[in-house]
Order: structure tokens, then sequence, then C-alpha cells
């Protein structure tokens, strides 16, 4: 018989034995510490599996979602977005999914906000304190909305997460609604973040570097914090309500930003040079390479995704040709809208009327 003292140390030596085997097997050659198993977000050319994390998110098809097409849109096949490299790579399987631009691409998702997520929102707007909302510089904005916490919106969120296929919930800033009354506007602009200083700033100037993103690599630019070659990577934007007469979105100017001496923006990216035509021609900030624009027309639950910007890899060049009008609704018409922009980086920090002033409602949707 074993004394309890050598009783109780044989107890412990056969416990903690297969645990200090398993430790010394693991060599330092085949451990990874914690910084070198930090997960990054997927580019064209890797792999879009997502880790088990806190903020990736696992992709489910929405419960009430569609598949079906709109008619009144073209119906593009995926394959040029799918091959170029430059830009976020989405969803593609996403459940009512419909490109209806080529370079630049924009998508429209059919039904992807559901009736009574609509309503939800649009009572956020009509119940909360509306302010008005800031254009800057030469644009012209006279709408006004609320900005959401992520806590009131989680679902929603979800959702943009699903389809954008970011990989960290940090990219999304906060969700704003919008409130367009009869005769509102948002005049012509970009999505993107200029770098500070940038010619865009002075209004529509004739400058080598509209955006200033040749400064991006260097200097970043202020509301991502300074961070080289980070902007804002796309735009969600979902329409609340069906709006019979104006209240479209315009893409007035496809075609005016090429690449360097003319040559094609999406195989060849150059910062926009606004100063002449690749043709030697003045330059016109009317320009388009269609005799018509692209206008999307407001139908509720219906959601429009375009880039504005390459992925940081590629410099966070803006893209000019996805300049677009959120043109005013006929009288007697009100227009609502949600709109999700998404970062390229995580830490970033935006104007007063884009913050919450705290929540907006007690519904959480």
């Amino acid at each position: 018989m074993i004394p309890d003292n050598k009783q109780t140390l044989l107890t412990l030596v056969l416990v903690l034995l297969p645990c200090a085997q398993s430790f010394l097997a693991s060599t330092p050659a085949n451990r990874k510490s914690s910084h070198q198993r930090k997960w990054r977000c997927p580019t064209h050319l890797e792999s879009a599996v997502m880790p088990t994390s806190t903020n990736a998110y696992s992709y489910r098809a929405p419960a009430t979602a569609t598949t079906k097409k709109n008619p009144r849109y073209p119906d593009y096949p995926l394959d040029k977005y799918m091959s170029n490299p430059y830009f976020q790579l989405i969803n593609a399987a996403y459940p009512g999914l419909q490109l209806i631009q080529e370079e630049p691409f924009i998508f429209i998702i059919n039904d992807f906000l559901t009736p009574e997520e609509c309503r939800r929102l649009r009572a956020k707007a009509d119940e909360g304190t509306l302010r008005p909302q800031i254009g800057g510089g030469s644009v012209l904005r006279t709408s006004s909305g609320v900005v959401c916490t992520p806590e009131e919106v989680p679902s929603i969120q979800d959702k943009m997460m699903a389809l954008t296929g970011v990989q960290d919930r940090n990219q999304l800033q906060y969700l704003k609604v919008s409130k367009y009354q009869p005769g509102q506007t948002f005049s012509k602009h970009t999505d993107a973040w200029p770098t500070e200083g940038a010619p865009i700033s002075r209004g529509w100037v004739h400058e080598e570097d509209f955006f200033g993103d040749e400064r991006r690599r260097f200097v970043g630019c202020l509301p991502a914090l300074e961070q080289p070659n980070h902007n804002t990577l796309l735009t969600c934007f979902v329409y609340l309500n069906d709006v019979e007469q104006g209240g479209c979105t315009c893409f007035p100017n496809i075609g005016i930003h090429t690449g360097r001496y003319g040559s094609n923006f999406y195989t060849h990216p150059s910062p926009m040079d606004s100063r002449q035509r690749p043709d030697g021609s003045a330059w016109d900030w009317n320009y388009r390479n269609n005799p018509e624009p692209l206008r999307v027309a407001p139908q509720e639950g219906m959601a429009v995704l375009h880039f504005c910007s390459l992925l940081p890899e590629y410099g966070g060049i803006t893209d000019g040709n996805t300049f677009h009008i959120a043109e005013p609704p006929a009288e007697g018409q009100d227009k609502y809208i949600s709109q999700q922009f998404v970062s390229s980086c995580t830490s970033w920090m935006l104007p007063e009327d884009s913050m919450p002033l705290g929540r907006v409602s007690w519904d959480t949707i």
C-alpha cells in the first residue's frame, strides 16, 4: 500500500504526463503565435473561405430570398467581373443578384429587404430626429436623414456582410436612412474619400490627379485615419419605397474616367486626369459613352451596389465612372433610402452628419 503523500504525487504525475508530452511534441517550428494566425481579407487570387471568428460571417441565404431577375434592366454574365482582380469580390451566389452595368460594375439585388424591413427603416426616418445631410465642396445636398447604431440594425448588417463578402464587421460604416421630399436632391458626387486637399475639393476643376489618389499611397486620407491606400470600398443602398415619378439614381458619366494614355480603366487603372480627354480634346464634365445615362428607379426592397474604389493592394484608386446623382422625387412623392458604405479598412472616422447621436428608436431590426 502506498502512503497518502506518495499516492497523491503519483496521481499528479499520471494526470500531467500526457499534457507534458503534448507540449513537448509541439516544437516552436510547429507552433504559431497569435499574430501569425490573424485573418486578412482574401484577394481575388486567394481562397475566400472564412475563418471561425466573431467578426467573420458565414453566408446563409435569407429566408425570403428571391432568384428572380428584373426585366427592366440588363442581366450581364458575371465573367468579366469575376475575372477582374481590382475590386472587392462580392458573393456572386447571393439570391436576386443581377449585373446591370459592366465597367463600372453595378449590381442590383432584387428583394434584398423585405417589405416589413423597409417599413421599419422608414419608421426610423419618420420617428427619429432628421438631420440635414452635407454634400461638401461644389455638391448640393438637400435631403435629411438619421444614422443608426449597429445595435439597432444587426440583421440588416448581417445581410450586408453576406452580400459584400467583407470579413470584418468593422468595415461597415453606420447605416444611414435618408428621406428625400419633393424637389430634394443630391447632386453629382462620389462616395469615395478623396485625400486632403485633392482638386475635387475645389469643385469641377481640371487637374492631373482629381481625387488625390497619387498621394493616397503615402498620406492616405483623413476618414481612413491617414492609412495609405485605403478608401470607401463600395456602397450598397436600398430603396425603402416605390416612387412613381422621379427619385431615380442616375450615373451620368460612365466612360469619363479612362486609364493612363486612354487605356481601359478596368484593365489599366490610374488616377483620374481631368485636364483633357485622351484624344486631346477639351475635358467635358458631361461626357459619357452612351447617349442616355444609366438610371435606376426606386423599387421597394431593391438594393444597388457599386464600387467606389479599387482594393487597397491596388492603391485604393477612386473610380470616377461611378459619379451618381440622387434625382428629386416629383411633387407628392417622398423617397426613402438606406445607405451602407463599406470601408477597405477597419478603423476610420466620419463627419458629424454620418455619426449616430445614439439609438434612433428602440426598434431593433
